[in-house]
């Protein structure tokens, strides 16, 4: 018996570290985004989309952030049935992060010309959710985004974009290797000031004393941004957290410079961010973001920021719309193609391997003159093969390539979903909703599943050889 009960904790101990593994392998859900067709900018347009060709590419297994990616590229045969040449502007939104924005990643050519294009940046979405808490879905609204199509500077609530600015760098030395908790306190009156700092990593706001600090494990260079009445600063050092051991192991200098909003921001914005150093994005929209970040904090925290609080905002998924010109001569047609990285929503509540869905919005096509002639091909990755479910009926072919070919628009979108097999039977649903219902612990309730029904059986198995043998 004491083997027995050396076994099951045995047993209990493996599904614990694999419940552990479990834990850590990664969410059990992560929301995915639509992509959409493009749309003219242009109420009206004249212009007729006599075919399309839409390509979902999984082949190439694009890693996406815990779901899976695919090139997508749609191709238009589009003519011009006027009598007058055509200079058609083409909106294109999607779902991203400006971190991962890449001209690599967008194509967009006319009759296979590379055209150029502009990165307009709007609102921020839900970056993901949990399946059992219903999902807000992410709905384009076509009016307002090409209402948003605009290079005006934004304008704020709290400061101008040319509105100057006295901006307080710090350079900090500690004397020896001891590090210091270099700290600044000040009084403001949020009404009438605005501060942005950089480089502190503690904040303490109290009626109108404020105290800032930071950490210095060597030489190190921190600002202060002061929009509105001055402030007096008022400096000490200390070696402990909760700044109560004061220190003069250390060397300060204080220097002074005048800096308007914007140029304040696209300096720090280009020498500490991924996206303005790739030119993706227009200098103007970059401070729109910022400037827009800035104000809101500034709102949020009784006129307080720092470039932490704002920068931060760069790894949120928000709504982009490129936007390109084409140029139609009369009476005459061009190939129009946009090739681009989707992902798709994983979920593994429901199955025992993550479920990929796919949605693409159709309905910024019926704001062409016409539209005929909609070709969609799905090529899958090796992952996941198989399409389980999708709202248009797809016919399998050689090769695992899913087609289907319509005359016209169908009356909804596109979804799609992705599987490892070709059908998702019982037993996968069993170990989904185990899963959802037990999330990292499924490993162990299923172990303690097995371990009863086990014991269980050898406690049958041995009654009946008692019995057997009383019978004898």
């Amino acid at each position: 018996m004491k083997k027995f009960i050396a076994f099951i904790l045995c047993v209990t101990c493996i599904f614990s570290l694999s419940t552990l593994g479990f834990a850590n392998s990664g969410p059990v859900f992560w929301k995915g985004y639509p992509a959409s067709e493009i749309m003219s900018v242009e109420e009206n347009s004249p212009i007729i989309v006599e075919g399309e060709k839409l390509v979902f590419d999984f082949s190439e297994e694009i890693d996406s952030s815990h779901t899976i990616g695919g090139k997508v590229t749609a191709t238009y045969e589009m003519y011009n049935p006027t009598n007058e040449s055509q200079s058609v502007q083409m909106a294109f939104p999607f779902v991203g992060r400006l971190d991962s924005l890449s001209s690599d990643n967008i194509i967009i050519t006319d009759d296979n010309e590379v055209l150029p294009y502009d990165i307009y940046v709007g609102d921020v979405v839900d970056n993901h959710g949990d399946p059992r808490q219903g999902e807000k879905e992410v709905s384009f609204d076509f009016s307002s985004i090409v209402n948003n199509i605009t290079n005006k500077p934004y304008t704020a609530k709290h400061f101008a974009e040319n509105e100057k600015g006295k901006l307080y760098i710090i350079d900090v030395k500690p004397t020896t290797e001891q590090r210091i908790n270099f700290s600044v306190d000040f009084d403001y009156d949020y009404e009438k000031t605005k501060i942005l700092t950089n480089g502190f990593n503690r904040y303490e706001y109290k009626d109108k004393e404020t105290r800032i600090a930071s950490w210095c494990y060597g030489p190190k260079t921190l600002e202060i941004f002061v929009l509105g009445d001055d402030i007096d600063l008022n400096i000490n050092a200390f070696t402990d957290g909760e700044l109560k051991v004061k220190t003069d192991l250390l060397t300060h200098q204080i220097s002074i410079e005048e800096k308007d909003v914007r140029s304040y921001l696209m300096e720090y914005i280009k020498n500490n961010t991924k996206v303005g150093n790739e030119g993706v994005i227009s200098d103007t929209q970059l401070y729109n973001l910022y400037a827009k970040s800035l104000d809101k904090e500034f709102t949020e925290r009784r006129g307080y920021s720092s470039e932490d609080d704002i920068i931060a905002r760069e790894y949120l998924e928000r709504i982009f719309t490129i936007v390109y010109t084409v140029e139609f001569p009369s009476n005459m047609g061009k190939e129009v193609s946009i090739c681009y990285i989707a992902s798709g929503t994983m979920d593994r509540s429901k199955t025992a391997k993550p479920l990929y869905t796919f949605d693409y919005i159709l309905n910024p096509a019926k704001n062409w003159s016409d539209f005929k002639n909609l070709n969609i091909e799905i090529i899958p990755g090796q992952e996941a093969p198989y399409v389980v479910e999708s709202n248009i009926e797809l016919v399998r072919g050689e090769k695992g390539v899913y087609t289907v070919a319509l005359a016209s628009l169908p009356e909804g979108d596109l979804s799609f979903t992705l599987y490892a097999n070709e059908d998702i039977t019982l037993l996968d649903r069993i170990e989904g909703g185990m899963q959802n219902t037990f999330g990292p612990f499924s490993p162990i309730v299923i172990g303690v599943v097995v371990i009863l029904v086990f014991v269980m059986a050898l406690q049958k198995i041995r009654k009946y050889k008692r019995k057997k043998v009383a019978d004898n």
